[in-house]
Order: C-alpha cells, then structure tokens, then sequence
C-alpha cells in the first residue's frame, strides 16, 4: 500500500514518452488525478526518480507510475488499460470489443510497450527510445561524469544504469543497432499506414482508441527528434493527414504539449538540431524508397 490522498494520483516526467501516453490516456477518460511530477536523472542534475521516497512507489525508478487508491499499476500501457476496464463509462472507451479491432490494438500494446526484459532497437516503442538516445546523451553532457556515475548506481535496472553511463561517456551504439531501429520503424510506419487505409480513418479502427494514443506519443517524439518528415512521405499517403488530426486532437495540446519542458528538453532539442534535420534522417527515407 502507497500512501495516497486521492482516488487516482499519477507519478510522471513531462516529456517521457510513456508518460505523456498515461495522461493522454486519463485526458481522453476524463479522468481527474493528482500529479506527482518526477524529474528523471537523465535530463537534469537535481533529479528524483532515484530518490528513496521515490523507489518506494516504483523500485524500478522508472516512470509512470499510477497509484490507485494505494496500489501501483506500472508501464503507460497497462495504465491505460486499468484505466479503461476501471471506468468503462467515462469519457473514450480506449480498448475494442470487436475480435478483429481487439487483435490489433493487442499488437501495438506490445509493439509499442518499452519493456525492461527488451533490448533497445527491437520492437516499435524501444527503437523510438533508442532513435531518441542522441538527445538523452545532450542532456548527460550538461551533467558531470562523476555525478552521472554517482547518480546511476543507485539504478534498480542494469541495463538503464550502464546504458545511461555509457552514453554520458559518448560511447556509440554499435551501426547495426542503429539499422536495426530504423528498419523496424520504418515497418511499423508502413503498417500504420496500411491499417489506415483499410480502416479509411480517421483512426486506426473505427474508433480512437489506445493505437491512436500510442501512436500521438511517438510522432511527437519522431517529430522532438527530427525525423518527423518520414510523416509526410509520399509511400505513406495516409500518415500526414493522420498526424494533422492527432495533433488537433484536445489531448494532445493538454497531454503533450502543455507539459514542455523548455530548461531541460526543448533546450537540448535546439542545441542538438537547431534548425537541421536528423543526420539519419536520409537513411530512414531509403528504407522507404
């Protein structure tokens, strides 16, 4: 049992991917909740998703964490899935009934979940992380090497505790990881443009649902990372008009972008890219071509 004051409370970093799908997931329920907002140590020095007031809520140190009348539900998707069998008649229902829609929204709970167990680079969500790593290693470079190593041994997770050391120390991810990730991106890209098609949109299946929140989530990050002209590609004729109607979608100005944070991720985005596109950018568009 968490300590708790109210029914729903919700423990997030404002640009965390998996974050920002929990609370697209509680705007589009019209769920109210208290926020607990958690900076993580890979964006700034004075963190707080290692603290051991934090480690009580989640032992992984990772976010989001809700809490739900004091117990825990870990991992965005999962979230949103309590949350939709929870309460069922509050605002969107989020999950399908229909056998066939049930099927693929399954596929992309999986494909788009950043699992511990899951290497980066092997499935949709953890080759968005890994694609995303150039801009985490901006931020750990603002930070001491001493205090980046000082801070991640205190890191429940193995692999995040050396990965996030590893690249403060600007070590490269080997090149067939890198096209790995893109290759798998690009497919996924291509079957959400394929089930567009075959739906006729403007969602995913007939109704928005927990695909679409997936999806806004990591198009916003294709777009933080500057590889959002793979949106608007000529192969995927249905994606730009797609991505046009997430972000008019309320809960991606409430969700997303209303939760920047311009000192610590807007500013390593602009020293990053400034006005250019990703230097891999070309190699995903060959993938496409």
């Amino acid at each position: 049992m968490i300590p708790f004051e109210q029914e729903l409370e919700l423990y997030h970093y404002c640009e965390s991917l998996c974050s920002q799908k929990a609370r697209i997931g509680f705007v589009e329920k019209q769920l109210d909740y208290k926020s607990h907002h958690i900076v993580i140590c890979d964006v700034a020095e004075e963190c707080q998703n290692l603290d051991d007031d934090y480690l009580k809520v989640n032992p992984k140190g990772i976010v989001p964490t809700l809490v739900h009348h004091g117990q825990p539900v870990y991992d965005a998707h999962q979230i949103i899935r309590h949350i939709d069998l929870e309460y069922p008649d509050s605002g969107t229902r989020l999950w399908p009934t229909d056998t066939r829609e049930l099927k693929i929204a399954d596929f992309w709970f999986d494909e788009g979940m950043l699992k511990d167990d899951q290497p980066l680079g092997t499935n949709f969500g953890t080759s968005i992380a890994f694609l995303s790593r150039p801009l985490l290693a901006r931020m750990l470079q603002r930070q001491s090497l001493e205090l980046v190593i000082e801070k991640y041994k205190r890191h429940p997770i193995e692999q995040r505790r050396k990965g996030f050391v590893a690249l403060r120390k600007g070590v490269q991810a080997p090149r067939e990881v890198e096209e790995r990730a893109l290759s798998i991106l690009i497919n996924a890209l291509r079957v959400v443009n394929d089930q567009l098609a075959q739906s006729g949109g403007p969602w995913v299946l007939d109704e928005f649902s927990v695909v679409d929140i997936t999806m806004m989530a990591c198009f916003h990050r294709l777009e933080d990372i500057h590889l959002d002209d793979l949106l608007a590609h000529k192969t995927l004729p249905e994606l730009s008009g797609y991505w046009e109607r997430l972000q008019n979608r309320p809960s991606y100005q409430s969700a997303i972008v209303a939760w920047h944070d311009e000192e610590n991720w807007r500013s390593a985005i602009k020293d990053l890219y400034g006005d250019k596109k990703s230097p891999i950018l070309d190699d995903a568009v060959s993938l496409l071509i």
